[in-house]
This record gives C-alpha cells, sequence and structure tokens, in this order.
C-alpha cells in the first residue's frame, strides 16, 4: 500500500530559508513517504494548489490503495475547521489513517476530537494576532514617517529611510551611455513626459533598449504539486507557483514593462519624495485608484527622483488621457468586458474607439488586442461591437438545445454536504463537555463554519437554477436577446461564457462555461 503526504511552507518562511520546504518533504520521504503533495502558501488560504490536488486524489483512489497520509503538524494542513474535517471525512472513507509527526492525536476519540479543536482554534488566534501585529507595525511606520519594507525600482531602503539605488543598472550602446538604476528610473519619468502617454512610454522604452516585446500565448499553469517516490526532492523540481516566494525582482526579471505596471510606477510618490498608505482595498486585495491614497510627504524628499510637480503633472496627464478616452464612455456597458482574447497572445481586447451610427441610431465600439499598443502583439486588426456581438450570439443560439437540456434536468433537493455533517458531529461532541474559554471559543468557531457553509451552499444553487434560465431563454430566441438592456446581456454572457476568442475581425471560438 501507497502512503501519500503533504507539505506546506508559507511565503515568508521560502523566502528566509530556500531549503524549508526541501527539509520538511525529506523528513516525510524518510517517514515512508512515496507520494508528497506540496503548496508554498499561507495556512490561512484554501486555495491552494496540493491540497486541492490531494483531497480530489483521495476522493478518486480506490479504497485500501493507500494506508497513510502523512504531515508534520496540524497547523501545516490548514487552520479552517471546516477544510480540516473535509480531509478527514474523505480519509476515512477511503481507511487512509492520518498521522501527524510532530504532533500525534486520535481521531477516534472525544478527548482527541477536542484536542483537535483546540488547535484549531488556537491556530486561528494565531493568524488574527499576526495580522493584527503587521497592522500594528504598519500603524507605526506611518506614524514615525518610515518607508515600507521594500523599496520600488530606483531605490533602496537603508536605515528606516528611502535612499537612491546607485548600482550599475544598464549601457547603451548608440552612445555608450551607463546608467544607474536610479539614473534608469529617472530617464522612464523623462520620457514619459515627452511622449505625453503610458502606452507610447512603454514602446520607446523597449525599442531604446532593445527589448524583444513580443507577446507570447498564454498557457493555464497545469502543472501539479506533486513529487513521487522517483523524484529526488530538490529545489529544482519544485513547481513555483508562487512567483512572489521567490522574492524575483530587477535584476533577475529584465526590463519590460507592461503598460499597468508602468502606469503603477508613474504614479508612485516614493519617486517625488513621499510615502504611501492605504493603498489596498482589503480584505479584496486590489489596489485603490491614485487619487484615494494617503501620501504622508517630504519623509526622503533629498533622494527624490523627481519633483513633486512633476509627480502632479504625470498623474494630471494620466487623468487627461483617461478622460479624453472615457469621459462620454463609462455610460455605455461594455458588454464583452474581461470575455473577449486575442487568437494571437491571449491577452485581452479592450475598447479603443467609439462612433454614432446616426443611420441606426446606436454606439459603434471598436475593438482591439491591448498588447498591439506597444507592439507586443501583431495582431493589429480591429472588431466592432455589432460584428463582435452578432457572430457571438450566432454561435450561442446553435447552443441553445445544449443549454436548453440542462434546465431539463430534473432538479432535486441537495443533501446536506459531509463537511457540515461532520462540523456538526464535532459541535455536538464539544456541547457535551464541560464549559472553559477555550471550548467556547472553539464551539463559536464551529458555529461560524457551519453557517458559512450553509449560506454558501443555498445561495450558489438558487443563483445557478436562476442563470440557467434566463441563459435559455436569451440563446434559444435572439429577439429576446436584441431588447435586453446592455448591462442585462453582460450578466448573461458572464453567465455562461469563458472567454471569447478574436483573430482580427473574426471570432475564431466561443468557450463556454461548465454548466453541468
Amino acid at each position: 500500500m501507497e502512503i501519500w503526504a503533504y507539505a506546506r511552507v508559507s511565503t515568508d518562511e521560502q523566502a528566509d530559508d530556500k531549503g524549508a520546504l526541501i527539509k520538511q518533504m525529506r523528513r516525510l520521504r524518510t517517514a515512508g513517504a512515496t507520494k508528497i503533495y506540496y503548496d508554498v502558501e499561507s495556512r490561512t488560504s484554501d486555495k491552494r494548489k496540493g491540497l486541492l490536488q490531494l483531497i480530489d486524489d483521495i476522493n478518486t483512489v480506490a479504497i485500501h490503495k493507500v494506508s497513510q497520509l502523512l504531515f508534520i503538524r496540524i497547523d501545516r494542513l490548514t487552520s479552517s475547521s471546516m477544510m480540516f474535517y473535509q480531509l478527514m471525512d474523505a480519509l476515512k472513507k477511503k481507511g487512509i489513517q492520518p498521522t501527524a509527526l510532530d504532533e500525534p492525536f486520535d481521531m477516534s476519540s472525544i478527548g482527541g476530537e477536542l484536542t483537535i479543536d483546540v488547535r484549531l482554534a488556537a491556530a486561528k488566534y494565531e493568524v488574527k494576532m499576526l495580522g493584527m501585529r503587521v497592522k500594528k507595525e504598519r500603524d507605526t511606520r506611518k506614524a514615525h514617517k518610515k518607508p515600507h519594507w521594500n523599496a520600488p525600482l530606483g531605490f533602496v531602503v537603508d536605515g528606516e529611510k528611502y535612499k537612491r539605488d546607485h548600482r550599475p543598472c544598464i549601457c547603451l550602446i548608440a552612445n555608450q551611455q551607463e546608467m544607474t538604476v536610479a539614473e534608469l528610473m529617472r530617464f522612464v519619468f523623462d520620457t514619459f513626459l515627452t511622449v505625453g502617454t503610458v502606452s507610447q512610454t512603454a514602446k520607446q522604452l523597449h525599442q531604446m533598449f532593445g527589448i524583444q516585446t513580443n507577446a507570447v500565448s498564454k498557457t493555464k499553469d497545469t502543472k501539479v504539486n506533486v513529487l513521487t517516490q522517483e523524484d529526488e526532492i530538490v529545489l529544482e523540481n519544485i513547481h513555483k507557483s508562487r512567483g512572489g516566494s521567490l522574492n524575483l525582482r530587477y535584476p533577475h526579471t529584465g526590463l519590460k514593462w507592461s503598460v499597468s505596471g508602468l502606469r503603477s510606477i508613474l504614479v508612485n510618490p516614493v519617486y517625488a519624495g513621499g510615502t504611501p498608505y492605504n493603498t489596498i482595498v482589503r480584505p479584496k486585495g486590489h489596489r485603490k485608484p491614485f487619487d484615494e491614497w494617503e501620501v504622508t510627504w517630504k519623509t526622503h524628499e533629498d533622494e527624490a527622483i523627481i519633483t513633486r510637480e512633476e509627480h502632479e503633472c504625470i498623474k494630471a496627464k494620466i487623468r487627461e488621457n483617461r478622460n479624453n478616452r472615457w469621459a462620454t464612455e463609462q455610460k455605455y456597458t461594455n458588454v464583452f468586458a474581461g470575455l473577449v482574447k486575442c487568437a494571437h497572445c491571449g491577452s485581452a481586447y479592450s475598447r479603443q474607439c467609439k462612433k454614432l451610427v446616426k443611420r441606426q441610431g446606436f454606439i459603434r465600439h471598436h475593438y482591439q488586442c491591448s498588447f498591439y499598443r506597444t507592439k507586443a502583439c501583431h495582431n493589429g486588426r480591429m472588431i466592432s461591437s455589432d460584428k463582435l456581438e452578432e457572430q457571438t450570439i450566432n454561435y450561442l443560439v446553435k447552443e441553445a438545445e445544449r443549454l436548453a437540456s440542462l434546465v431539463e434536468q430534473e432538479v432535486t433537493i441537495a443533501k446536506e454536504p459531509g463537511e457540515i455533517k461532520t462540523l456538526r458531529a464535532s459541535l455536538n461532541t464539544l456541547e457535551a463537555l464541560p464549559s472553559n474559554p477555550a471550548i467556547e471559543k472553539a464551539k463559536e468557531d464551529m458555529r461560524m463554519q457551519i453557517a458559512d457553509a450553509i449560506a454558501t451552499t443555498s445561495d450558489t444553487s438558487k443563483q445557478y437554477l436562476i442563470a440557467k434560465e434566463r441563459i435559455v431563454q436569451a440563446f434559444s430566441n435572439p429577439r429576446y436577446w436584441l431588447s435586453l438592456e446592455p448591462q442585462d446581456k453582460q450578466n448573461l454572457l458572464k453567465g455562461c461564457v469563458k472567454r471569447i476568442v478574436v483573430d482580427g475581425n473574426q471570432v475564431t471560438k466561443v468557450e463556454l462555461l461548465h454548466l453541468h
């Protein structure tokens, strides 16, 4: 019988010690593991490639093929009670014994389950306390006008202050001009102030430095985080799915700039002697518009690469470019937002211009490959919004019968998922024990996990049925589609279309979401 194992380190651990994951995996191999799943992720994240693959493989493996699942400690698996008991439930069905090398536990007794629940509650508490400490540290740095831990390209953090990076960076062959990292960034800003747009700045920089900017097709990362008994446990064999864990910055990544990445650099107040705070929308994690950032000025004015006036001028130009293009555009809903992709490089098609068609009384937009603007892709031919809509809907009308068959399937009331049942059983065990603060904390956490799981399951099922009915009605009758408002069209397309592949002005492929 096989012995499987799971190893995990956090991104911080791997950044501090490149061998942290290797050491853990070698311990598991020595303990008898024939197949090791692994991740470089925070324990608060349950969307881990290796862990999810492990659960899938356990659910599909034959009974009595695997005898044990090894891991170092419970907190290496997860800090979520729901995810933990989902995994334990899957192991129990297949007769697989879970074994922690550093903290043995017993799932067969009430005391064993209590110990696990308390450990999970303690792990969750520790994560919250760590988050609080990080927030306090961030607030302290802000109050004392200290820099962030990482410096943008052109600076280094030295003695709790941003300082210019004077290390040699690049030499232009044409005039034998040498530039330090700080001088390079000054050149970037001068280029933007000359040409006036972000896309043209990226194009000019790539031409100046002789950087090949041809885009390559985007391929989905399908490699699984697993090592078998034949694989040697060395860093070269570890699938580096998390770029952040390797802490790769210039010079390792080269000097290629995308339009969005260059825009982020140009509006960064660090270059003008200020330090930005509260730039992220939490907990969503995406960046706020630069006008909503909190900036503390004069934190390193003597080391600034551009002046405050130049910084404001750059932001004004970017606002103006955005407004010139979109001032009257935003009221027109982009029905195909995020769906249209280039057949050559895989990047998104974006709206480049519009025109009023007076005879027919509608606004015609034109879509083009986003990478064409920086000459990273040669697919420059545009497709009009009406042609894009016509070709896409014709395809979906042909698929209406297949979509309709989904609705015709008998709808049955879903049984309560196994992980919820396991959580309820564990909660009942805790309820029978004498009360103390640790047990009360574990019970409260368990109740929250159950409530979240039930709410998510019910809402998903309800929205799923509504979406199916509307999709069938829309695409089995073209006239119904034409009568819809743009926002409704957008919602329907997102409900059934994964991507629309375009080559020039022709739709070559429409990929549907898996609705069944």
